[in-house]
């Protein structure tokens, strides 16, 4: 069995010729917890995004925002990881604090950015 992979320009050309390129879209977990995690540019369809925030919806977190990036305001810092599909933030805000942050992003392997 052959196994096709994709390069990610090779992809991104690909679906932005589908129009499905270059979304942004934001799942916004406050009041209830200190975090919005934003995806940047997401190469192809946000269904699996979108579900895992309604999901978190129903449980009276998670507001999905299509067409909209997590505001850095108030933010004490984000986590982010970059992939040939998307830049993906967890921006995170008070009580949490900049070296909480820091910390869980060492821990998870990924980025930390200032807001």
């Amino acid at each position: 069995m052959k196994i096709l992979i994709f390069s990610g320009s090779v992809m991104s050309l690909f679906l932005s010729s589908c129009g499905l390129a270059g979304g942004n879209y934001a799942c916004d977990l406050r009041p209830k917890s200190p975090q919005c995690t934003d995806w940047r540019d997401l190469v192809g369809p946000s269904a699996t995004q979108e579900a895992v925030c309604k999901t978190l919806a129903a449980t009276g977190e998670g507001i999905w925002k299509p067409n909209e990036k997590c505001t850095a305001t108030d933010s004490v810092g984000g986590c982010q990881v970059a992939s040939p599909v998307s830049k993906q933030t967890n921006w995170f805000y008070p009580p949490r604090t900049t070296d909480s942050v820091k910390a869980e992003c060492k821990s998870d392997g990924t980025t930390f950015v200032s807001p």
